[in-house]
């Protein structure tokens, strides 16, 4: 069967989409759009691109979006798993071979607990889970990249890879789509409602402020060909930090913590995370975690971060870390 014209790009399309939950990312130096036009999360009218903040640095809304999507999902599995003592789930990105496995272990005669205390533990456990899976999942993403895995051949993810929107950007999502959860009500239109706020306290500007303000590092923090600037900063400190353009505001950046499953003991439920992939880079990843069993982000991710930003420093790139 032969494709026309209009199949394979459809097909091309598919395949971009498929490293933001879906959507179409973009390197920050392009691709601008108002903050009018992000539209409803998921509806007909929802919009992509790339914007800026002042207090937050550039803001890709698929890398938003895809991690947000990420959370929702694991919560509603992780709290049907607990709810009815199920031993585990899993989660993948939408057109990736990523699997996110996450795994119970319950104190005594747990089946024979009320169904409300069940509930309860249920929705407290699955709330810490749900950001942890969504960000670490997207992490993963740009880890598999910068060591050279190709998700699809056509796809030039190495340049992108740890561009300087992009944790700051998911880690964001995360965080939204789990206070969206907590706030109840339609998921999709309480997490629109919740990003509204929160650009508006990021300090978002116009488009035509945004494309300015970029290109004030061209030359520096990117080329045509090439983005100089990367954000590791992820798993050496307890946060997540923006990277601000110089020289257009004098507020304090804002962070956002990096997800952990502390606190969950409390419940008497054992929870155990794993991240895997087809990739060769998998492997490599694992020498340099020292573990022989499947990585697990909580535990691994901060030596293999630590090796990826003494290589991008030796690279040549300028490295927030």
């Amino acid at each position: 069967m032969k494709l026309s014209l209009a199949g394979i790009a459809i097909l091309i399309g598919m395949i971009i989409l498929s490293g933001c939950g879906g959507r179409m990312g973009h390197t920050p130096d392009r691709a601008f759009v108002s903050p009018a036009s992000l539209g409803t999360h998921k509806g007909l009218s929802e919009g992509q691109g790339m914007l800026y903040t002042l207090r937050g640095g550039h803001i890709d809304m698929a890398h938003v979006r895809g991690p947000a999507d990420q959370t929702k999902q694991a919560y509603d599995r992780a709290y049907a798993c607990i709810v009815n003592g199920r031993r585990s789930f899993t989660v993948s990105p939408a057109w990736e071979r990523i699997t996110n496995k996450v795994q119970f272990e319950y104190p005594a005669r747990w089946d024979a607990k009320p169904l409300a205390e069940r509930q309860q533990v249920a929705r407290a456990v699955a709330l810490k889970i749900a950001p942890v899976v969504g960000y670490n999942s997207a992490l993963y993403h740009e880890i598999l990249t910068w060591k050279g895995a190709k998700f699809f051949l056509i796809e030039p993810e190495l340049k992108s890879s740890f561009s300087w929107e992009d944790l700051y950007s998911n880690i964001m999502g995360a965080w939204l789509a789990t206070e969206a959860i907590k706030t109840g009500g339609d998921f999709n239109a309480t997490f629109t409602r919740l990003l509204d706020q929160e650009l508006a306290r990021l300090q978002v500007v116009p488009r035509n402020k945004a494309e300015q303000i970029t290109e004030s590092v061209r030359g520096k923090w990117f080329t045509r060909a090439r983005l100089m600037k990367k954000n590791m900063d992820s798993y050496q400190d307890a946060d997540v930090s923006p990277c601000i353009v110089p020289g257009f505001t004098n507020a304090e950046p804002i962070t956002y913590p990096l997800p952990t499953l502390q606190g969950i003991e409390r419940y008497g439920i054992n929870v155990t995370y794993t991240i895997n992939s087809m990739f060769l880079e998998n492997q490599e990843l694992k020498r340099i975690a020292g573990t022989s069993g499947p990585l697990q982000p909580l535990k691994d991710f901060k030596p293999i971060m630590k090796n990826c930003q003494q290589e991008g420093i030796a690279r040549g790139f300028d490295v927030h870390k």
